[in-house]
């Protein structure tokens, strides 16, 4: 029925199921991202991209039908999903943002909550992976950095989006479940004010930002901000681990207490 979406690691092609009749999006990796899928699955996870997307039942995740292989070629069949990724809201329709954007980093809050409690990590948690259907539903997409959650600290590796690596992954440390959470505070800052807490004109400068300067606090770019919001979401991109936000169960608590609150 038509290519959906050209990435740089894999296709997804709108089908339909001919055993359900329903509508489908199947992802196929590219023959040259295999070997680097490969790599991942070899040194980071004993996991599949389509198990770990097949893990969870929630409806800010997206849903995994079925998965496999054809040959040597991975496929997910996964629910089809019709609006724009967050990325594209954000730099577009932004007008469309208006009056959602709490409920949008809420929904965002609670898939990241539903992933962590079935013991994984997310690793690429960004707007681009934060689907948004034409309902306003927003949707967590893309498992394929996704790695199990650890009891202890894993080694760190540098991998994800630029704007949301937590400063412990880019010095190479070990990183657990909180990278995510940093990830989400940086996405919920920019969804709530516009701009990136570390943004620069330069991939470098967004770097240094990341290890080495301090966020503008929310509250000072957005003063209609709930105070308790602006605090969970500074809490959320603390340069430390051991200081940053603990739980997304916290955050989604906190944004349930503000979601009447017009933004």
């Amino acid at each position: 029925m038509g290519v959906v979406r050209e990435g740089s690691m894999s296709t997804i092609v709108k089908a339909r199921d001919q055993e359900t009749g329903r509508v489908v999006a199947v992802k196929v990796h590219k023959p040259e991202a295999r070997k680097a899928v490969e790599k991942l699955e070899s040194q980071y996870r004993d996991f599949t991209e389509g198990q770990i997307t097949a893990a969870f039942d929630h409806p800010n995740v997206v849903k995994c039908y079925d998965h496999g292989k054809l040959g040597d070629v991975p496929y997910l069949v996964l629910e089809y999903l019709e609006g724009v990724t967050l990325g594209s809201l954000m730099a577009g329709d932004s007008q469309r943002l208006e009056g959602q954007r709490l409920s949008f980093v809420r929904q965002a809050a609670a898939a990241l909550e539903h992933v962590h409690s079935r013991r994984f990590v997310h690793h690429d948690f960004c707007p681009k992976n934060l689907f948004v259907t034409n309902e306003n539903q927003v949707k967590l997409i893309d498992f394929g950095l996704a790695t199990p959650l650890l009891d202890r600290p894993t080694a760190g590796t540098r991998m994800g989006t630029i704007e949301t690596l937590a400063p412990e992954v880019l010095r190479r440390e070990p990183c657990d479940y909180r990278v995510d959470v940093f990830a989400w505070g940086v996405v919920a800052y920019q969804v709530l004010s516009g701009h990136w807490p570390f943004e620069s004109p330069e991939h470098h400068q967004t770097l240094n930002k990341i290890l080495n300067v301090h966020a503008v606090s929310l509250e000072r770019r957005v003063p209609d901000v709930p105070d308790e919001v602006a605090n969970l979401v500074m809490r959320a991109i603390h340069k430390a681990p051991a200081k940053r936000l603990s739980s997304m169960t916290t955050a989604v608590g906190v944004l349930d207490r503000s979601k009447d609150v017009a933004m």
